[in-house]
């Protein structure tokens, strides 16, 4: 009996992994899912539609938690409260946790893999002048260990717009998570006038000949 109760707390934490963002602004269950071989949302091409990690990890959560109720409140009335206060907190908090850890795990690296860009507050505003465009953006970068200069290039995802920009060179300090500030200069390949403001943007980082993307180029 008693390993049948644990179970409905192994259930609820499952279900916290799945529905918590990391430090990086997605949800953890949309990395274990794309592990496995399973898109997390139903337009898998642009991350929208239902997002099917979060709906399984938050039906786990209920679960978990009326099994718990049901087997612990008569010997512990609080119980409701206390799961409920626990998720919050696991929730708030698993950002910070991922954010240090990945600096302690790569804290002496010097590559690609020391360098991300979060999605979290990063923003672009477009102006155009004829076939010129230029992108006035905050763009968050961690950079987990010592790599000092690093090679940014912004795409545009989920816009029908052809514009090529041209790539920029950013110093980041070592060990931090820091929002900065980019203005890109780009050309339409098409057309002219384009302008307006978003916060779905793609990066490309470049660092000593290898790269990595985030975000589908439109």
């Amino acid at each position: 009996m008693r390993r049948k109760e644990a179970l409905f707390f192994v259930l609820i934490l499952i279900g916290l992994l799945l529905i918590s963002n990391t430090h990086l602004g997605y949800s953890f269950g949309d990395s274990i899912f794309r592990a496995v071989g399973i898109p997390p949302w139903t337009n898998a091409e642009y991350d929208s539609g239902l997002h099917i990690s979060v709906n399984v990890g938050l039906l786990a959560i209920v679960a978990g938690c009326i099994g718990a109720v049901k087997f612990y409140q008569v010997r512990f009335p609080k119980i409701r409260s206390r799961i409920i206060l626990s998720c919050i907190a696991f929730v708030f908090l698993f950002p910070f946790v991922t954010e240090n850890a990945m600096i302690l795990l790569k804290y002496n690296s010097g590559s690609i893999s020391s360098v991300d860009y979060s999605k979290k507050n990063s923003q672009c505003s477009y102006q155009s002048e004829e076939a010129n465009v230029k992108a006035d953006c905050t763009v968050t970068l961690i950079n987990y260990g010592k790599e000092k200069d690093v090679t940014v290039r912004h795409y545009l995802i989920r816009g029908t717009a052809k514009i090529e920009f041209e790539p920029m060179t950013i110093t980041l300090p070592p060990h931090q998570k820091v929002g900065v500030g980019a203005a890109f200069k780009g050309k339409l390949s098409e057309g002219t006038g384009f302008s307006g403001w978003s916060n779905e943007i793609g990066i490309e980082i470049e660092v000593n000949g290898e790269k990595k993307r985030y975000g589908i180029e439109s």
